[in-house]
């Protein structure tokens, strides 16, 4: 029943190219995340209006 294969599609080969298809877009997913774009000026987190007890970050002293 299952080892009817008519179809004459290869699936071992389109598993093999879906699994390294999927294995470079983790990869590029990995190297984004990770680039510096070189804008350091801005931060990457949204400033929230409120106290931020109990995570308010050290204050810069120059």
């Amino acid at each position: 029943m299952f080892h009817n294969n008519d179809d004459g599609v290869d699936w071992g080969g389109t598993t093999v190219v879906l699994v390294l298809v999927l294995v470079a877009a983790v990869l590029v997913l990995i190297v984004v995340s990770n680039a510096d774009f070189g804008n350091r000026d801005r931060p990457t987190a949204p400033r929230t209006p409120g106290p931020c007890e109990p995570f308010c970050p050290a204050p810069r002293t120059p």
